[in-house]
């Protein structure tokens, strides 16, 4: 089976729409006490398979834990190079260290060792051509762990908490000026 099947049957595992949604104009983002609906950039259209299969490659679902899980991992391999798409697991990672630390901490670990599939230089239609075992070949564990693993974590979460509280404190601010 090859990778596009694995993407076809998670999507209907997971009630995607066909493509992961990659043909909508907008993006549903379910909250605690909201759904934020996003526009559907372009840069976001391009990267969406490959958040998608980062998924099935470590074997993790579309809960909060597992967004958190896989945004953690896309840091730690390096998806922060990607601007602006790197802002979703940036505030995800944020948002993790709230809701699921343990869930950061070992995606950012296990990602430490994993190259990210952004970082193969393969075109999509190659690489949904790919197994799975194929994938997993090319990408699990093929980095050695850095002794600065704790350090490179304690960047990242810092980074992530200012994107995630940014607009919560630009909003407080708006609040206080208005109020005050």
């Amino acid at each position: 089976m090859n990778l596009q099947q694995h993407l076809n049957d998670f999507y209907v595992q997971h009630n995607i729409p066909e493509n992961g949604g990659e043909d909508h104009k907008t993006f549903e983002v379910p909250l605690p006490f909201l759904k934020l609906i996003l526009p559907n950039f372009s840069w976001r259209k391009k990267m969406l398979y490959i958040h998608d299969l980062e998924h099935i490659l470590n074997h993790q679902d579309t809960t909060w834990r597992g967004e958190i899980f896989i945004a953690s991992w896309e840091i730690a391999t390096g998806f922060w190079k990607y601007f602006p798409i790197c802002i979703f697991p940036l505030w995800t990672m944020g948002w993790g260290l709230w809701k699921h630390p343990s869930s950061v901490f070992s995606g950012f670990k296990k990602g430490s060792q994993d190259v990210g599939i952004a970082e193969l230089s393969i075109s999509k239609e190659r690489i949904l051509q790919l197994s799975l075992a194929e994938l997993q070949n090319l990408i699990l564990g093929k980095k050695q762990v850095s002794k600065y693993l704790k350090l490179r974590f304690l960047f990242f979460t810092f980074i992530s908490q200012i994107i995630f509280l940014a607009p919560i404190i630009v909003s407080a601010l708006i609040l206080f000026y208005f109020f005050s």
